[in-house]
């Protein structure tokens, strides 16, 4: 396998069976089958990833108006519970054979078939729609290897990254599992092999980076718990230790991101950080103090171990992607799980410019605020800077704050 760079884009057409036309793309190689036209029956794809049906717009129903919208109708889209380099949760054999009895009762003539990147889950939608679509007597594979290999041929040579997926295929068809088509092993973070690093593009690679350290210091965190924990008790009682920061960082470990004044350091903002939960992975800004690794997350309530992730974010790790705008964000930069704060302004009218550093700004005000050093209260836009206590709902409600510190600048003109 070469490289991921120049590969396949847009929606090329993998394969045609009884009438049914199958396409692929992904959503960050300008695919998707919201890029389709005429736009396809049915799409498929996971959860977070597809493009939702529904149009941004809120139009009554029964009105002329709201049935003339740009864009024609929507297809039937199916979005599916299936994490990345990973297979579906709970989709089995028999899901896919009703799905394809669908396909054929409900008169679908287009699919489209898609993911991020457009490869692994992607190509595992290709592979057991292909089997199970196109007459036996005319399958040239007798194995999920051979089959896999019949779909890169067919469509990229990267499509199925991970054995999982391999296993997943052979289950579903009902074949053999045959040699292995994995040339980068990636069933899980950990198991990642680098040395393979020309197989991804220099965005893929920060990202899957950025994942594996944050797993790596979520174990490390649980490590110390579970130290801590045979210590035994303190106080009266069965009352366990009261946690302290200490509590979440192993003992061979280096106390990054604390400084020698036992601080912590903060590369985007003075005074704050981003830290993200452990245990639901959401994202949000923190003063930076003895309580930023102990205060319970603002979105699940978990107070079992968080990391810093500013310099996930420096690096440029966008991984979400904005319905509106149509660009991948960094999860601090999204209003919601589909629309970026970009996205946000935009629909709500207020002015959005880059400034000169590149940066994504909103005008809240009378300033223009990077859309990173935003958050939500409520309905409202404000700084991250303001508690819930402090909101004043006024147009200068964050006037006269400084929200770019020199670090940030400097690191940004890097």
């Amino acid at each position: 396998m070469g490289s991921k760079d120049g590969c396949h884009t847009g929606n090329p057409l993998v394969f045609e069976a009884k009438g049914v036309k199958v396409y692929a793309g992904g959503t960050n190689r300008n695919g998707g089958w919201h890029k389709m036209s005429p736009l396809p029956d049915l799409a498929l794809g996971p959860i977070g990833v597809i493009h939702s049906a529904r149009t941004i717009d809120v139009l009554p129903e029964g009105w002329k108006s709201s049935s003339t919208l740009v864009g024609g109708d929507t297809p039937i889209v199916m979005e599916i519970d299936w994490p990345d380099y990973s297979i579906p949760s709970n989709l089995g054999p028999s899901w896919w054979r009703a799905l394809v009895e669908d396909i054929e009762t409900k008169n679908i003539k287009s699919i489209s078939t898609q993911c991020m990147g457009g490869h692994g889950r992607t190509g595992v939608q290709l592979a057991i729609l292909a089997h199970l679509m196109i007459p036996k007597a005319k399958h040239e594979w007798k194995n999920a290897y051979d089959l896999i290999k019949w779909v890169r041929g067919n469509f990229c040579e990267h499509a199925v990254e991970a054995k999982s997926q391999q296993t997943y295929i052979s289950d579903v068809c009902g074949i053999p599992e045959g040699d292995s088509a994995i040339v980068v092993t990636q069933p899980q973070w950990s198991n990642f092999d680098y040395t393979a690093d020309n197989l991804l593009t220099e965005d893929e690679l920060r990202a899957e980076q950025a994942k594996i350290e944050r797993e790596e210091k979520k174990a490390k965190a649980a490590a110390k718990r579970a130290k801590a924990a045979k210590k035994g008790k303190k106080g009266k009682g069965n009352n366990p230790k009261k946690h302290t920061l200490d509590d979440f960082f192993a003992d061979d470990v280096e106390r990054i991101p604390f400084g020698s004044d036992n601080k912590v350091s903060s590369p985007i903002e003075k005074g704050w950080t981003i830290v993200e939960c452990c245990d639901c992975h959401h994202n949000e800004w923190r003063k930076a103090d003895r309580n930023t690794f102990t205060t319970p997350c603002g979105s699940c309530g978990f107070d079992g171990g968080f990391v810093q992730v500013d310099r996930e974010f420096l690096n440029g790790n966008k991984t979400k992607l904005c319905l509106v705008t149509d660009e991948m964000y960094h999860q601090i930069e999204m209003y919601d799980k589909q629309v970026s704060y970009v996205g946000e302004a935009m629909r709500r009218g207020l002015s959005v410019r880059t400034n000169q550093k590149g940066i994504a700004t909103i005008k809240i005000g009378n300033k223009y605020i990077p859309i990173h050093l935003l958050k939500r209260d409520g309905d409202n836009i404000v700084s991250m800077k303001k508690t819930t206590q402090n909101i004043v709902e006024s147009r200068s409600a964050i006037q006269g704050m400084k929200f770019m510190g020199r670090q940030e600048r400097e690191i940004l003109e890097e």
